[in-house]
């Protein structure tokens, strides 16, 4: 879908971060949720070309920039812990081959090997307009914040709950609301008017079938289990690692936008 209305093969969607008001946020609260001026809670979403939301976390304070939302999010949990590779698939950028879904962020998300950002000083015409098409296509995250809030304008004005957590269902309420109406909007091919990722998954340990064992094999059953777990406990942590070092790939994150400078302004 994105490479037909792109040309960006393997993209998920534009990731970004936009913030609501809280206008009666407690006032124990007030230092840790008051960003520019105003209390505010931070939106985390990924969302494509036909405004679709495919990821959305919300209840972040409004003091952190969209760094410090990132390293928080479960996106970047299902990333770690390798629920987000089962979606990946292989597609071909410039005659290389890569296996992990992109996203289009700004400058300010680290080099990671699932990160498209822009030229932020872009020498020649190729870069130039490569980096004129990221920041242009990026702006799909844009225009569903905006088309979020206009549709339901509780989030655009300040939000008078005392709640924490009410404004958190009111958010997530708006958003699949909002995502059933694209849905029919792109069923019936209609214009736009004016997501699984928390655990690592761990093996099941395999019972003996319900056959009788006495107390002395139980035993060793449950010694050689403890000894299985520590162990993989201790392979689980070096999975993670492996995975942790391969998003922050800086080289692989390189090699992605050289690719992509040559086929997007091809």
């Amino acid at each position: 879908m994105h490479e037909r209305v792109h040309k960006i093969p393997g993209m998920m969607g534009s990731l970004d971060v936009t913030k609501v008001h809280w206008k009666n946020c407690p006032t124990a609260w007030k230092g840790q949720f008051r960003g520019e001026k105003v209390a505010s809670i931070g939106l985390e979403a990924v969302v494509d070309n036909n405004l679709w939301f495919w990821h959305a976390a919300f209840g972040f304070p409004g003091t952190l920039n969209d760094i410090s939302v990132w390293e928080r999010s479960s996106l970047y949990e299902s990333m770690i812990d390798g629920a987000h590779g089962e979606l990946d698939f292989e597609f071909l950028v410039g005659g290389e081959v890569f296996d992990k879904l992109i996203y289009l962020v700004d400058g300010i998300y680290p080099p990671l090997t699932r990160f498209l950002s822009s030229e932020s000083d872009p020498h020649t015409k190729l870069a130039y307009s490569f980096a004129q098409d990221q920041e242009a296509h990026r702006k799909d995250v844009e225009r569903g914040f905006g088309v979020l809030k206009l549709k339901f304008l509780a989030l655009m004005h300040p939000i008078h709950l005392h709640r924490k957590d009410d404004i958190y269902y009111m958010v997530l309420a708006s958003i699949l609301m909002h995502n059933m109406m694209v849905e029919a909007r792109v069923e019936n091919d209609e214009e736009e008017s004016a997501y699984l990722y928390n655990t690592l998954s761990a093996t099941e340990a395999q019972t003996p079938g319900g056959q009788p064992v006495d107390d002395s094999e139980e035993m060793d059953e449950l010694i050689t289990e403890a000894q299985e777990d520590v162990l993989d406990r201790d392979h689980k942590h070096q999975i993670v690692m492996k995975r942790w070092a391969s998003l922050y790939d800086r080289d692989g994150a390189q090699k992605l936008k050289k690719a992509m400078i040559v086929t997007c302004t091809a």
